[in-house]
């Protein structure tokens, strides 16, 4: 290998001290850029989670009062059946104790 004199290293160490420096301020910039493109990644996944609770939030009320509806509606049915099957039988009754 070939000596180098004492100004060619210093000057080759210069070389590669500005090529690191330069090296990283480009891994500066690249990472700024990453960050923001992970900043504006999360603000979307937020706003999106956020309107999939609110839809999910909807079905469920949906659902639950369609539920509650139709509790209401087969109670209403069941005790209209009843008063008219108990009516139905005071007449039968009344009629067969005529006879």
């Amino acid at each position: 290998m070939e000596e180098m004199t004492v100004p060619e290293r210093l000057d080759n160490h210069e070389e590669r001290i500005k090529s690191l420096e330069e090296y990283r301020l480009q891994q500066e910039k690249i990472n700024m850029e990453i960050k923001a493109q992970l900043t504006a990644t999360e603000m979307t996944v937020l706003k999106e989670s956020g309107k999939q609770q609110e839809m999910t939030q909807k079905l469920l009320d949906h659902v639950l009062n369609g539920k509650a509806f139709t509790q209401q509606q087969f109670w209403k049915v069941t005790g209209a059946a009843l008063g008219a099957g108990g009516f139905l039988y005071l007449i039968l009754e009344a009629v067969a104790n005529k006879q």
